[in-house]
């Protein structure tokens, strides 16, 4: 079993990169199945900040990139 991110997919590969950064392409012909997850790799981070804390990161994040609304 090969797990990772999908970069890219066409009508013949698929593109994929490893948890180790390891650049996979595999042709669908050969593949027997594959799944596409519909989790985040991101991880909850509502249990671990506060909300005045994620407001704050937002703010910095937003700052970096000069943002105007």
């Amino acid at each position: 079993m090969i797990e990772g991110r999908r970069l890219n997919e066409d009508t013949f590969t698929v593109q994929l990169i490893t948890a180790d950064e390891e650049l996979v392409s595999l042709d669908k012909t050969t593949l027997r199945e594959y799944t596409i997850g519909t989790e985040s790799a991101m991880p909850a981070y509502g249990e671990i900040f506060s909300e005045q804390e994620i407001a704050d990161l937002l703010a910095y994040l937003l700052s970096l990139k000069g943002y105007e609304q």
